[in-house]
């Protein structure tokens, strides 16, 4: 079947990337862990108010705002001075929740001390918890006075108010006035600490993408090698040098690996020769016997049995060495090749035609690809009457179909074609030719080249022969 379009190729899929991420997060999260142990180990800052500076600010700012007509009192209550120490919030309506009346604790002195300079008004104080005497007994420098201290501070009507009140005064009429103690929306330390974060977030960003990359680099020189030795090429080892030695131990590994496996190949492929080399030697002398047989009949039979011999020896060797290690890589121009296939099987009177680029240039072994292509392409003659070739490339590798309109493969014995000497005899008989090598040879070159080649019936009918090769830069 088709391979699997591939899946595109994400910034994070890199070991670049991983590293880089992995170095920041771990950075970031060691100076949030960090902030946030000195954050539980500062003592609070505790904010408390001059009590008279407080009840004269409040009577000041009441009798302004409601002095004023309903559609002026926000904009007056924004341009008050006092705002950058109290929150003002006027609202036509409001209902003083019950509940904090109930529980309020503490706040009986700085009540009266408000309601006796606004008759005709209701005053309401609540603390958010009971304001102890023990709150203010934190170290001097974690106390922060309001207002700043250049104010002389009086002892009446309570001296110190913590900063934990809600004051709501009702006018008489009938809407509300609201202060609260406002806090610095983002304290300075906040701000110096947001910057700091953020540089060293930069900073670690770019020392981190530019060590991994420095150390990934030799990774991908030492995976684009691979490939080049996977696909069939000779590998340049000479990229390794100034990798740490882990990659030089595991590229020098590879490289041995792969002289080892073509030594392996080359004193196959040599044994090989030397035994077709034995064996034609005593099938000439047998076919001259045959010569001299004098019933035409039996000498027919005898030379066509010879042929088939010859004919399988040949296509055994062709197959152990699969031609792909006849000669060293070079650039070529598939396009034109597979369109030489295609015309010396048309100037044959055969139905074939070509679909794809003019030209394509890739770096392989021509010879084995030319034998490839070829067994692909008889093959659908032989079998389906006609050959389409379509060649195509897509984002990571190059695609060569060749379909007819043949009877095609029982789905379960698609791969079984593959293997050495297995013929499907119902659709396929002595008399085309062949011993069950051809599929074998193109897949044993196809994956030379380190591509593949697969098989897969067409809807309506026909066979579609897919051969895949990488596209090595």
């Amino acid at each position: 079947m088709n391979a699997a379009a591939p899946r595109p190729r994400r910034w994070f899929d890199g070991i670049a990337a991983r590293i880089a991420v992995i170095s920041i997060v771990g950075l970031v999260l060691a100076q949030l862990a960090a902030v946030g142990i000195a954050l539980l180990l500062r003592p609070s800052e505790l904010q408390v108010y001059q009590a008279r500076w407080l009840v004269e600010t409040v009577i000041d700012v009441t009798v302004e705002t409601f002095t004023r007509p309903p559609a002026q009192r926000d904009a007056a209550l924004r341009a008050r001075p006092e705002a950058e120490f109290l929150s003002f919030e006027w609202r036509r309506e409001y209902v003083y929740p019950e509940e904090l009346r109930l529980r309020r604790t503490g706040s009986g002195r700085l009540q009266r001390g408000i309601q006796e300079r606004l008759p005709g008004f209701r005053v309401e104080v609540d603390f958010s918890f009971p304001p102890g005497g023990g709150s203010l007994a934190a170290p001097d420098r974690h106390i922060r006075r309001v207002p700043p201290d250049d104010v002389v501070w009086s002892e009446s009507v309570g001296g110190a108010i913590p900063g934990t009140f809600t004051i709501a005064i009702r006018a008489p009429d009938s809407s509300w006035l609201i202060l609260r103690p406002r806090r610095s929306a983002i304290d300075l330390g906040w701000i110096v600490f947001g910057a700091w974060l953020s540089g060293l977030v930069l900073v670690a960003a770019f020392a981190a993408w530019w060590a991994a990359h420095r150390l990934a680099r030799p990774l991908e020189a030492l995976a684009g090698e691979a490939s080049r030795a996977g696909a069939g090429l000779e590998p340049q080892l000479d990229a390794m040098r100034g990798a740490p030695n882990e990659v030089r131990t595991i590229g020098n590994a590879l490289a041995k690996m792969r002289g080892q496996l073509v030594r392996h190949v080359e004193d196959r492929t040599r044994l090989l020769a030397a035994i077709s080399h034995d064996l034609r030697t005593p099938l000439t002398r047998l076919r001259l016997r045959a010569e001299g047989i004098g019933d035409e009949q039996e000498k027919t039979k005898a030379l066509a049995d010879l042929e088939e011999m010859e004919r399988m020896i040949s296509e055994t060797l062709a197959f152990a060495r699969a031609d792909a290690l006849e000669a060293k890589p070079e650039r070529f121009d598939l396009a034109a090749l597979v369109e030489t296939v295609v015309d010396e099987r048309a100037d044959l009177g055969n139905a074939v035609s070509y679909k794809g680029p003019a030209s394509l240039v890739i770096e392989g072994r021509a010879g084995a690809m030319k034998r490839a292509l070829a067994n692909l392409v008889d093959n659908a003659i032989a079998y389906g009457g006609n050959a389409d070739v379509t060649l195509a490339t897509l984002t990571e590798q190059i695609e060569i179909s060749v379909t007819d309109e043949g009877p095609g493969i029982p789905p379960d014995r698609l791969e079984d074609v593959f293997r050495p000497f297995v013929r499907l005899e119902a659709s396929r008989s002595r008399e085309t030719g062949g011993a069950g090598l051809g599929l074998a040879v193109v897949r044993d070159i196809a994956r030379a080249h380190g591509g593949d080649v697969t098989l897969r019936n067409r809807p309506i009918r026909g066979l579609e022969a897919i051969l895949t090769l990488p596209r090595i830069a």
